[in-house]
């Protein structure tokens, strides 16, 4: 397993972390014991239905093939209570840059999902996503939260032990730092360093429920260990509601002497932080977007592509219905994979369009 890729696990790892937010009654005043604040934070049963989150993640390396990276999302969301089919609404801003001894990048952009409508904005202008996408974005919504709730009612430890992570033992050498305040709220501060043999398990646990990765051998996790100078993490527990408001994770490695690798050191640190917690957010749509058209003109794509990836477009002309299968020009599998049906007339585009990688690519598809 490549670093980047293990670093993309621990950060996915790590977001289904801060949005896993649980509840159980608390003293406040810097004595309660740190594992049990641990426990009540990752394995209650409140959860967060609004709010205003903030992620974030910076990355840099040094030696020969150096480089450093930053990445952040952030905004308000809210979901909606009465009806468990309906999607939440959130407002989301993002913004990626790094640079490395060849290529730089730095993106900006945000997503909004309003009521009826769902947004996105690229290069200070925002667009109108077509029906379909919000449409199907519903269908996988009520589809999720149907197997959900069939997982509570088999296993009360709900989502976080359907990717078979126990976050509340990643730390050892706990202490409590006491209270804090998090953006208005009284938390209870646990502080600890990193279990990295455990994260890891967790992290194979993940790459095995989505068949991404095979089993780490033990070599392997010898280097990674080897690897660490540094691994904290820093717990921030509502101080009333055990409800998680804050997350910081901080990592330093350093390359063995004898490695021939070409980096060496990396530093990484990660945060997610939670605020307004169950405050209604108002999630407004933007009221000069452009038609989609005007960004796949943009950025020389097939006018449509979207549309008729979704079936909803002129190729296909059907719909993805609830069962995941697409009407007229093919089906979506379980892994998530169009997959043309001989004898339609999509199957050669839909294969071609798979298969690029460029926007040239994307247009030399066009069938027209």
């Amino acid at each position: 397993m490549t670093r980047l890729r293990l670093l993309a696990l621990a950060v996915a790892a790590l977001l289904v972390t801060g949005f896993v937010v649980a509840g159980c009654g608390g003293d406040s005043g810097g004595d309660e014991d740190p594992q049990q604040v641990l426990d009540e934070t990752f394995n209650g049963k409140h959860t967060v239905n609004s709010g205003v989150i903030d992620v974030s993640l910076s990355g840099s390396a040094e030696g020969e093939d150096g480089g450093n990276i930053e990445a952040s999302i952030s905004g308000p969301f809210q979901g909606n209570e009465d009806d468990e089919g309906e999607l939440p609404q959130f407002d989301l801003t993002g913004s990626l840059s790094g640079e490395d001894s060849e290529d730089s990048i730095d993106v900006e952009g945000a997503l909004i999902l309003a009521e009826d409508a769902a947004y996105v904005s690229y290069q200070d202008e925002t667009y109108e996503i077509p029906e379909a996408f919000v449409t199907a974005l519903r269908q996988a919504s009520e589809q999720a939260q149907k197997q959900a709730g069939k997982q509570q009612q088999e296993d009360a430890d709900g989502l976080l032990d359907q990717f078979g992570i126990e976050p509340e033992n990643w730390l050892t050498n706990l202490a409590n730092e006491g209270d804090e305040d998090v953006e208005g709220t009284n938390t209870i501060h646990i502080h600890g360093d990193a279990d990295v043999p455990a994260i890891l398990d967790d992290l194979e646990s993940i790459a095995e429920r989505t068949g991404e990765a095979s089993p780490l051998t033990q070599d392997e996790i010898d280097q990674v260990e080897d690897a660490v100078e540094e691994a904290s993490i820093d717990v921030y527990s509502g101080a009333d509601d055990r409800i998680l408001r804050k997350l910081d994770l901080n990592l330093a490695l350093t390359a063995p002497e004898d490695s021939d690798s070409n980096v060496d050191s990396v530093d990484v640190s990660f945060s997610v932080t939670l605020a307004e917690v169950n405050e209604e957010q108002t999630i407004e749509a933007p009221s000069d977007a452009k038609s989609f058209g005007e960004l796949e003109q943009q950025l020389g794509l097939p006018p449509g592509l979207l549309e008729q990836l979704l079936g909803g477009g002129p190729l296909g002309g059907g719909s993805l219905d609830g069962g995941g299968s697409r009407d007229g020009g093919g089906s979506l599998d379980g892994g998530g994979t169009i997959e043309p049906q001989a004898g339609t007339g999509d199957a050669e585009y839909l294969d071609c369009i798979s298969q690029a990688t460029t926007a040239e690519e994307l247009q030399a598809c066009d069938p027209s």
